[in-house]
């Protein structure tokens, strides 16, 4: 009588465990009885202004913190406060900033600048709300970022942002042309997050 109900323990263990490694790696598993709140998407298109690191940029919004002599400066890291416009003009109106860090990530080729970085927004509608973004950087003539989050207006954001080096870019002044496709969570009526007072 004890092998039958050990066998239906061990059943109820392991099964389980076969039905999640039958699931393929890309497919698809519907969460039961969750309720999604409403998401929005918007496009969104700036120009980003990068004033590269050097003693000839004195208006330069990044600096070198760490250099190395690895070859093709792996580990190399600057941190950056880009600026982002509506136009190529980079004395325009300042939307928003690109603040972070890029890092050379390639021990194999040059320009693998592994790129973190927040872009806060400090004119218009989205004002005050942030967008968080990693990708690969310079190098580049075009490419794309992933947005993994966002705070503001944009709670729960995921998208993806597709960027050009623009014609009108200058070694000073590197141009980048970006399309920004955002989804994010719209808040129910009457509910805010934020940070809950301990009692």
């Amino acid at each position: 009588m004890a092998i039958p109900f050990v066998a239906f323990v061990c059943l109820l263990i392991v099964l389980p465990q076969i039905q999640a490694t039958s699931i393929p790696y890309n497919g698809t598993v519907h969460l039961q009885g969750c309720q999604i709140t409403c998401m929005t998407e918007v496009n969104l298109h700036l120009f980003l202004h990068q004033f590269v690191d050097g003693p000839n940029t004195p208006n330069r919004n990044e600096e070198t913190l760490a250099a190395t002599t690895f070859p093709f400066g792996f580990g190399t890291t600057i941190v950056h406060d880009w600026t982002l416009t509506e136009t190529t003009n980079s004395k325009d109106t300042v939307v928003a900033r690109a603040q972070g860090v890029h890092v050379q990530a390639g021990l194999t080729k040059d320009n693998r600048w592994y790129m973190t970085h927040n872009i806060e927004f400090e004119q218009g509608r989205f004002a005050g709300s942030t967008l968080q973004v990693i990708g690969i950087t310079a190098g580049l003539e075009n490419g794309q970022w992933s947005i993994v989050g966002g705070t503001g207006q944009f709670i729960m954001a995921q998208g993806i942002i597709s960027f050009t080096r623009h014609p009108a870019s200058t070694w000073e002044d590197g141009i980048k042309e970006l399309n920004i496709r955002v989804r994010y969570t719209i808040p129910p009526p009457g509910k805010q997050y934020g940070i809950r007072e301990p009692n």
